[in-house]
């Protein structure tokens, strides 16, 4: 009769932590996420970036300055089906054609400031610049 209780005990010790990890669970899910920037924001917050970390000191809107304009770049990317993203984030080559010269001052700001912004904010530059060059083609 001991053993049983003690049992008895066990089980439902066990089944009250299984209820609580469930619990615990359901919790989780129900947090809402941060909600998702609407396409508009997107575009303001990856022009503020753009001009703020110094991308348009190199990098005109329709014309090669120092570098590519962002209307070459994003045809670029867009006609090889690649992902502007994951250049900036120092994932991918330089598809663009440029100097070695170009791509160490690019990679240099890989490496520097461009690992310290966000996800977010690195997809709401390349909306921007996906923004710039459809407003070029209506031009």
């Amino acid at each position: 009769m001991k053993y049983l209780f003690k049992y008895l005990i066990i089980i439902l010790l066990l089944n009250s932590c299984k209820t609580d990890k469930n619990t615990l669970n359901a919790i989780e899910h129900e947090v809402p996420k941060s909600p998702e920037l609407s396409q508009e924001s997107k575009i303001f917050l990856g022009n503020r970036l753009f001009s703020e970390k110094t991308c348009i000191t190199c990098h005109a809107i329709n014309a090669e300055r120092k570098a590519p304009s962002v209307v070459e770049i994003m045809r670029v990317y867009k006609r090889n089906h690649a992902d502007i993203v994951l250049f900036l984030k120092g994932h991918s080559k330089p598809i663009v054609d440029t100097t070695a010269s170009q791509v160490a001052i690019m990679q240099a700001n890989i490496d520097g400031f461009l690992k310290k912004i966000t996800d977010v904010e690195l997809n709401a530059i390349a909306t921007y610049m996906m923004h710039v060059d459809e407003l070029t083609k209506n031009q």
